[in-house]
């Protein structure tokens, strides 16, 4: 499976968690930001506020590590967020809203 997000910064700069970006270099410098599966790209709004993650689950047996699935968002009015889940097995894709407020 060759799923993965991508962005483009604010300078214009293309980057890639494909091509080794490190989200925690790019996160605030981010002026676009899809996610890539095999069957399409989930284009979020441009000049947002991103997250992007991976849930996953561990084998406490060994070190295997297993990705669940991953996501892209966006906040909206400080107080809630956008999601953009898929499922890594399935391939599945859903949306969340998910409140911030604590």
């Amino acid at each position: 499976m060759n799923r993965y997000w991508r962005g483009r910064t604010k300078n214009g700069k293309f980057v890639s968690e494909a091509h080794g970006a490190q989200w925690h270099e790019i996160e605030t410098d981010l002026e676009a930001l899809e996610l890539v599966t095999e069957e399409r790209v989930i284009k979020l709004p441009d000049a947002m506020e991103y997250v992007q993650a991976k849930t996953a689950s561990a084998d406490l047996g060994s070190s295997d590590v297993t990705i669940e699935s991953r996501y892209i968002g966006f906040f909206i009015n400080n107080d809630s967020k956008i999601i953009v889940r898929v499922d890594e097995k399935t391939g599945d894709v859903g949306i969340e809203i998910e409140s911030t407020d604590p």
